[in-house]
């Protein structure tokens, strides 16, 4: 793994963990209903294992079809997969939003794993496995899983660090008043992700 991947992954850790649909407003709204600090970051281990096995079971299915077929056709078939599923989430309205009162450790797996799956988090880091050459499987093999938990610590320390700040000091009056609809962002780089799959 090179210094640009790394820092590809790291980006993206970054702007998952920015965003609240991934998992930090969740962890506030928890520890406000608990009135404890503590639930901020106990709250954040389930959900970075939920996000970080969404990440994986897309990666592997990657990891499958790259075994069975063509490097060229994995790009086409992924890219085609970014391109439509990122115009699907722009066209779309609504998001996924399922959310109980009181939550298991189990619940927040749960919750993370969906909310990653349905916003195509893992499909976003195909492109850092864009490997050429004949020995992709090899290469995705020896530093995949890496880089995958290289993401979610980045997005976990910057989504740990947020929760932490909108619950002390912020409040939740400022989302109301500054909200950025992540969702479009999110979109444009599904779609973007899918054509430099095809270009690079």
């Amino acid at each position: 793994m090179d210094h640009g991947q790394l820092y590809f992954f790291l980006l993206l850790g970054l702007y998952h963990g920015i965003n609240p649909g991934m998992g930090w407003l969740f962890s506030v709204s928890i520890a406000m209903q608990k009135e404890s600090t503590s639930k901020i970051f106990i709250s954040h281990i389930p959900i970075a294992l939920g996000h970080l096995a969404s990440l994986t079971v897309t990666i592997f299915i990657y990891y499958l079809i790259s075994d069975y077929v063509s490097q060229k056709t994995t790009k086409i078939i992924f890219g085609l997969v970014l391109i439509g599923f990122g115009a699907y989430k722009l066209l779309k309205k609504g998001h996924f939003n399922w959310v109980k009162m009181n939550v298991t450790n189990f619940d927040l797996f749960l919750w993370s794993f969906l909310m990653a799956s349905s916003h195509g988090a893992g499909l976003m880091l195909i492109p850092g496995f864009n490997y050429e050459g004949d020995h992709v499987i090899h290469h995705l093999e020896h530093f995949g899983f890496i880089a995958l938990v290289f993401h979610t610590l980045a997005m976990l320390v910057v989504s740990m660090i947020l929760a932490f700040t909108v619950y002390k000091v912020i409040g939740l009056r400022i989302l109301r008043s500054s909200w950025i609809n992540f969702d479009y962002i999110w979109s444009f780089v599904l779609i973007i992700g899918g054509l430099f799959i095809f270009f690079f």
